[in-house]
């Protein structure tokens, strides 16, 4: 399990860093596009803070400078991938305490929480592709089957 997870990781990065590519080429990124490409980035940090037990260190709706995403997606793959090489295959099962953003207390699985991100981190850049899409001379090839394809 846990070696799917750093798979869906490396996915996850690679459909960031193509997404990120295609903004970059954009004839123009509407600010939806932008909002919701640092809430991919702080959504993913805030899960992953959790994981790790560190302190929430950005807001939901976050800002980070255009110029900084790539090294934020950076940070965030190097976060979850160091914890995950730090974890031990049955402690995914593990239930984590943590607080909600709004200060609600829940408790969740690693393996949960992990989940979370990727789908969380999928429906966002579905998202942002739409917003964009009208801006570009060819939209970014997502699907986790051309990065299975482009990975052998």
């Amino acid at each position: 399990m846990k070696d799917y997870f750093l798979n869906l990781l490396e996915f996850d990065y690679w459909t960031n860093t193509r997404l990120l590519s295609a903004m970059q080429s954009a004839t123009e990124v509407p600010q939806r596009a932008q909002d919701l490409f640092n809430h991919l980035i702080a959504a993913s940090r805030i899960w992953g803070n959790r994981m790790v037990g560190a302190m929430q260190d950005v807001e939901v709706w976050a800002h980070f400078d255009r110029e900084n995403w790539q090294q934020e997606l950076d940070y965030n793959r190097k976060l979850l991938t160091d914890f995950l090489h730090d974890t031990e295959e049955e402690d995914l099962s593990r239930i984590v305490h943590y607080y909600t953003t709004k200060g609600v207390s829940y408790e969740t699985s690693i393996t949960d929480m992990l989940t979370h991100v990727f789908i969380h981190s999928g429906y966002h850049q579905g998202q942002i592709v739409s917003l964009i899409k009208p801006y570009l001379s060819a939209a970014p090839d997502l699907m986790y089957i051309t990065y299975v394809r482009q990975k052998k």
